[in-house]
């Protein structure tokens, strides 16, 4: 059966529910799915007014020939329909090993997020479909996941404290193709999706063979779409459990019991902990289920014993269980901010410095030498745990140390008289970041 293209009816429906958000960014590679949506997008925009705000961003690896003209492609087609487009360039590819696209996965979403912090822009929408969806299930299958990796890619989430949306995720990519076809729109094909070295590309290859034995994309998806009911109620009790049994400081740290952890049913206690580690440590790459399961039976074996995990240290702090950045040998990432600015600092701030500050600051983490000043200067300061206070961002202008930004309402915890310098920890639904971050 020929595949139909999406009407303007299906289209406003698809997209409706964002309307609420007023700026949103769309993820385009120039593939068929990301430029469908983009196309989508612009439509239902026109449709509706001139709101909510449209800009695209395109991620070039750079790990192929011919990337940076796809991405220049991209912004000529965005240009046409009346969008601002930029291009957000990683350089951390190296060589072509089996982690490589999870590792581009992670720092795409490390990319966009960042300019969105940057741009004021709260939610990313992407062009996740149905095929998408199956091929995530089975692989996850194959790994013998747990009920959240078979409930798959969620309709929802959130990266750093950015929404991301996934308005597709119910429509089969034929249909995204149709629609381009129907428009006569070009698009680009990625030959990694047909490299057999990757998984997900071995899995599509497959295709034909799984829908002979009538697992089609679509009842695959349904299997998905019917796992993440489950999950959601299992993520209903858990943040229930978090709200009654833990406390996240604006200092970026968690605080929780460990009795009350210990009594927990065990898959609560895991969601519980990995979504704690997730908004602590914004760390790049996802921790596995396998791995939460090893340090709940850690905990167990080594209760005062301090661990390590998902860039976070978890150990004892005044009869509760602490989860607190961990600094590694690289050390926390430094960063120069402008006046006017805004940034994303370690995925775990938001940091914007006043447009009325003459000059620059150099952001970085408090390490020793920050804690003992800010100890000196500030109660707020000597009663928070010293291991929260270390991985702080401070502000320096070259080697004098101006403090922290004001946090909130930890407005005490601040710096020099009349320096203007915001953060914020982008500690954002536990459940929606635990969802994007944790992995089977």
């Amino acid at each position: 059966m020929t595949a139909l293209p999406i009407s303007v009816q299906e289209a406003q429906k698809l997209f409706g529910r964002l309307q609420r958000f007023p700026h949103l960014a769309l993820a385009v590679s120039g593939g068929p799915d990301s430029l469908a949506l983009m196309h989508l997008a612009a439509g239902w925009r026109a449709e509706s007014g001139s709101r909510p705000a449209l800009s695209v961003l395109t991620v070039d690896h750079g790990l192929r020939a011919g990337s940076r003209d796809e991405a220049l492609t991209v912004a000529r087609m965005a240009s046409t329909l009346g969008l601002p487009h930029a291009i957000l360039s990683w350089e951390g590819g190296g060589a072509q090993t089996a982690s490589l696209q999870a590792r581009a996965r992670a720092a795409r979403y490390d990319l966009m997020a960042a300019f969105c912090h940057a741009h004021d822009i709260p939610a990313l929408v992407t062009a996740h479909t149905q095929d998408d969806q199956a091929e995530t299930f089975l692989m996850r299958l194959k790994r013998g996941s747990g009920l959240d990796g078979l409930a798959s890619i969620p309709e929802a989430g959130a990266w750093a404290g950015i929404a991301i949306l996934r308005p597709l995720l119910d429509m089969p990519k034929a249909r995204l193709v149709a629609t381009l076809n129907e428009r006569g729109i070009g698009f680009a094909s990625d030959p990694s999706n047909a490299d057999p070295r990757f998984e997900r590309a071995r899995m599509r290859a497959s295709g034909e063979a799984l829908v002979a034995l009538g697992l089609t994309p679509e009842a695959l998806a349904l299997s998905a779409q019917r796992l993440r009911r489950a999950r959601e109620a299992l993520d209903h009790a858990a943040q229930s459990f978090l709200a009654a049994s833990s406390e996240t400081s604006e200092a970026g740290y968690a605080v929780i019991g460990r009795e009350a952890l210990a009594s927990a049913p065990q898959e609560i206690a895991l969601r519980a902990l990995a979504c704690l580690i997730a908004r602590v440590g914004g760390g790049e790459e996802p921790v596995r289920l396998a791995k939460i399961e090893a340090l709940v039976a850690a905990l167990v074996d080594s209760p005062e014993k301090p661990h390590t995990l998902g860039r976070c240290r978890i150990e004892p702090v005044s009869g509760r269980l602490g989860i607190f950045r961990e600094i590694r040998a690289n050390g926390l990432p430094v960063a120069r901010l402008e006046p006017g600015e805004r940034m994303l600092w370690d995925n775990r701030f938001r940091i914007e410095l006043g447009r009325d500050e003459r000059e620059p600051v150099t952001v970085r983490g408090l390490g020793d030498f920050g804690f003992r000043a800010m100890r000196d200067r500030s109660d707020v300061a000597s009663s928070l745990p010293r291991l929260a206070v270390r991985t702080l961002p401070g502000c320096w202008r070259g080697e004098d140390f101006i403090g922290v930004p004001v946090l909130g309402g930890l407005s005490s915890l601040s710096q020099q008289a009349g320096f203007d310098c915001r953060a914020t920890f982008v500690n954002a639904g536990w459940i929606e970041r635990g969802r994007e971050r944790r992995s089977p």
